[in-house]
């Protein structure tokens, strides 16, 4: 009985001196974090960062950023306002072309026309007749186309005569000669004046 006794004293001696122990290795595990963190802290100055709550490593950065930012001043520089002068646009001004236009041709005149131009002269008679047909191959027989017919009133009828114009009777007595051989017919030499009288009007 002695000796269980002494057992049982000995077993609970012995689990003592292990809780013990576990109990100083946890205490010496402590020290040493303590220990190493207190080294840590006093290495630097300020505290670190990740141990203070509400800042992180990049605040700093963001707040140089956010000064930057407010202290650019915006300078609104004036605004030029120009004038535009009204410009005077000019119309088209249509360019036509000059074009040679011709002069009309003056209106040859009728035979009595040119016999009532006439202040004076002579006029040769070769040929009279009341049918214009007639007359027409009187002159292309004889080749007498540079003479006149002219048309005359006679009593009321129409009577036409050829006749060469000339501004002398000297230069008439000389036509009257040439074409007495060409027509084989003896002109009469009449005045214009006289000419002019019978024309018709």
């Amino acid at each position: 009985m002695f000796f269980f006794d002494l057992g049982y004293t000995s077993y609970q001696v012995y689990s003592m001196e292990s809780t013990v122990k576990i109990t100083i290795k946890k205490i010496q595990g402590i020290l040493i974090s303590n220990i190493l963190l207190v080294g840590l802290t006093a290495c630097s100055s300020e505290p670190a960062p990740w141990t203070r709550p509400d800042e992180s490593p990049w605040s700093e950065k963001h707040a140089e950023a956010e000064a930057s930012v407010e202290d650019v001043t915006f300078v609104e520089e004036p605004l030029m306002v120009v004038e535009m002068e009204p410009m005077m646009i000019e119309e088209p001004v249509a360019v036509v072309a000059a074009v040679a236009v011709p002069e009309p041709e003056p209106v040859p005149l009728s035979p009595e026309e040119q016999i009532m131009s006439m202040d004076s002269g002579y006029a040769v008679q070769i040929f009279a007749s009341s049918n214009m047909a007639s007359m027409d191959k009187f002159v292309a027989n004889n080749g007498l186309e540079d003479m006149l017919a002219v048309k005359t009133d006679r009593d009321g009828s129409v009577m036409y005569v050829l006749v060469s114009p000339h501004p002398d009777r000297a230069s008439a007595n000389v036509v009257a000669a040439e074409l007495e051989q060409k027509t084989g017919t003896k002109p009469w030499v009449r005045s214009v004046l006289g000419l002019q009288k019978v024309v018709y009007q």
